[in-house]
């Protein structure tokens, strides 16, 4: 099994990341809340690594010159690519496509929204992999939090209404068209809005505690929500 893990985020910095939580945190309280979620997730990707020596990792980030600041959140096995593109799909292509032409293997993307996730689905992608042309996980808000293929395919990023509950459907019909054969992995969730970080503080204390479990995220939830 081998696969190049991309994961995209963009830097967090207050006021730019998790802006829908602005709703009830202060932009401050959301970068922090980010920079948990990076540690918890290149944690999870780096212990994914040492149990696969096949795996790669990226970091698909943005803005340029935020580099230093991802520096302090992720470990040193990390890859660095540059977001590059009009839009969501266009970066998402670009950076799949830098993976696979310096790995030469699968890749595998997904964002820094899923501290939760759990690892085996990462796995299961990898493994998914070796048969199919994509796996893609569907969200419960009608996107997709993960999606992987063998070769880069820029005809399934052309969908023009990113952030829309349309656009698993249309991703999927547009895998259908060109007969690419498709694994789903389970149903997850991003913790973009307040109701989804209640559910996710709620989903903490029932995790198994082991060495994917996201423990910088449940520090700083435990702090955020003494002080309120």
């Amino acid at each position: 099994m081998k696969a190049a893990l991309v994961l995209m985020s963009r830097a967090p910095i207050p006021g730019k990341t998790k802006t829908r939580l602005e709703s009830h945190l202060k932009p401050e309280e959301c970068a922090e809340l980010h920079k948990a979620f990076l540690k918890d997730i290149s944690n999870k990707l780096e212990n994914i690594k040492k149990q696969y020596k096949t795996f790669d990792l990226f970091l698909s980030y943005t803005p340029e010159g935020s580099e230093n600041i991802f520096a302090d959140l992720i470990g040193n096995n990390f890859n660095l690519i540059i977001q590059d593109g009009e839009d969501l799909g266009a970066r998402m292509y670009h950076s799949i496509s830098v993976a696979y032409d310096k790995t030469n293997k699968p890749v595998i993307i997904t964002g820094s929204d899923l501290p939760s996730l759990p690892a085996e689905i990462i796995t299961e992608a990898a493994a998914a992999l070796k048969e199919k042309d994509i796996v893609i996980g569907p969200a419960a808000d009608g996107g997709y939090y993960l999606i992987g293929m063998q070769i880069p395919q820029p005809f399934i990023f052309t969908c023009n209404e990113w952030g829309s509950d349309s656009v698993l459907i249309k991703t999927l019909n547009l895998a259908s068209e060109h007969n690419l054969k498709t694994h789903f992995l389970p149903e997850w969730y991003d913790v973009d809005n307040f109701n989804e970080l209640l559910m996710f503080r709620k989903e903490l204390l029932k995790i198994k505690k082991d060495i994917f479990y996201p423990e910088y995220s449940r520090a700083y939830l435990d702090k955020l929500f003494t002080i309120r």
